[in-house]
């Protein structure tokens, strides 16, 4: 089994963005995609909305954005995932070829699948006439009429593709108003070759072995459209759901849901592009949730080995857990970070610098009782006892922190019956040492 700090699933820009910024991060990391680099981007003929480019092919862009990943070190493998799942504080990822792969992170940056119509003769028809992937296919089918079946962006940048082809196009659509972008329905709409029929239902695609029509509902009246070409797009399905052994929280479509870091539920996976709930599922979003998801991976994975040097006897997936609920802090140098006499309502562990313990004594007079590093730990007295803190904590100089709230410390404690007695002999012997 390889092990690595960061699987990347998926080479679309998500996860081409991820691969990139996990190999300038010096992390450990491996991207696998069922069909090549690219993703959508090779179903897609112009792009004219990516920063800096006024026009470029899906095609090239991709290979652009394979080559600067690959420039940096990333390893990109043609193989497709079967399953992920949970094992400790590790991410188990099962190949379809049987083998095995570990990592603390998972970016998920899967697409999906085009919704269909479910009508009669899509299924008869696939291949002979009904496509999903007008760069695909359009090509065959020139000098034809055709018809697209939809109103959002991805119809009509489909539709302005088949134009170069169709001698007729009709664009079908439920509604009466178009979703898409107005620059896209004005280039599309203004053709001669191009007509609209709205509002309109397909109701089934026959031919004689290859598609000849497609049958319509239009204000409740049925009519048969000559065409030699249905291309459908209608929405779109994530698949990224099925890939988790274990439940993963989704939306009742099937999105991903995740935080602003684009973390899931699940400690170290998190979910990039078109397979997260969002507003736009455009290129420069999923790049976007790549950047800041593999950021944020980079952290958990760092806070992970630091949490997991600090509680060694706790279990594994415990301390994933626990990391997934720290906050990090900073603090300069002087901070009060706790004060003596306050309620005790967090814990902290030190990641970087260096912070003081003082006690005030029956003389009144503060003094310094202990000093702390990374790797080190505070706050655990006032916890477990319930009473008020006995020490004030400050930072020697800017130091970095993690924050666990009492809620999550205390299911660290029950995790196992050891993590609790190292935490409380801590405890008793910082107790005796502050008391002399």
């Amino acid at each position: 089994m390889a092990e690595y700090d960061i699987v990347i699933i998926g080479a679309g820009p998500a996860g081409l963005t991820a691969g990139l910024y996990a190999a300038r991060a010096n992390m450990s990391a491996i991207l696998f995609e069922q069909k090549g680099p690219g993703g959508e981007l090779l179903n897609t003929d112009l792009i004219e909305d990516w920063p800096g480019e006024e026009s470029i092919t899906g095609f090239d862009l991709a290979e652009k954005m394979r080559a600067h990943a690959e420039k940096f070190g990333l390893r990109i493998e043609v193989k497709g995932v079967a399953r992920v799942r949970s094992e400790g504080d590790r991410k188990i990822v099962e190949l379809e070829d049987g083998t095995t792969h570990s990592a603390y992170a998972v970016v998920v940056a899967v697409g999906g699948e085009p919704i269909k119509l479910e009508v009669p003769g899509e299924q008869e028809y696939h291949g002979r006439g009904v496509s999903y992937c007008a760069v695909c296919d359009g090509a065959f089918f020139r000098n034809m009429d055709l018809a697209v079946v939809g109103g959002g962006d991805s119809a009509f940048q489909e539709g302005l593709f088949l134009t170069r082809f169709a001698k007729k196009l009709y664009v079908v659509h439920r509604r009466r108003e178009f979703r898409a972008q107005a620059i896209l329905q004005d280039r599309l709409l203004s053709m001669e070759k191009v007509e609209p029929i709205t509002p309109a239902v397909v109701k089934r695609i026959g031919g004689n072995g290859e598609v000849k029509w497609i049958e319509i509902e239009r204000d409740g009246t049925p009519e048969r459209v000559a065409v030699d070409g249905v291309f459908i797009f209608v929405g779109f399905r994530p698949v990224g759901r099925h890939l988790f052994a274990e439940h993963i929280d989704h939306d009742p479509d099937g999105y991903l849901i995740t935080d602003q870091y684009m973390r899931t539920n699940i400690p170290g996976v998190y979910a990039v592009g078109d397979t997260r709930a969002q507003l736009a599922k455009q290129i420069t979003t999923a790049v976007g949730d790549a950047t800041t998801a593999v950021l944020h991976a980079v952290r958990y994975i760092e806070e992970l080995k630091h949490a997991e040097k600090a509680f060694p006897a706790a279990p594994r997936e415990a301390v994933a857990e626990t990391v997934n609920r720290m906050e990090p802090v900073r603090a300069m140098a002087g901070q009060t970070i706790m004060r003596q006499g306050d309620e005790p309502d967090a814990f902290y562990l030190v990641v970087r610098g260096r912070v003081a313990v003082y006690r005030v004594g029956a003389d009144g007079e503060e003094r310094e009782v202990n000093r702390l590093g990374p790797g080190e730990f505070f706050g655990e007295i006032g916890l477990l006892s319930g009473a008020a803190r006995i020490a004030t904590v400050r930072a020697v100089e800017p130091s970095e922190l993690l924050r666990l709230d009492e809620e999550a410390f205390r299911k660290l404690v029950s995790s196992s019956s050891a993590t609790r007695e190292q935490l409380e002999a801590v405890a008793r012997e910082r107790q005796a040492a502050s008391s002399r």
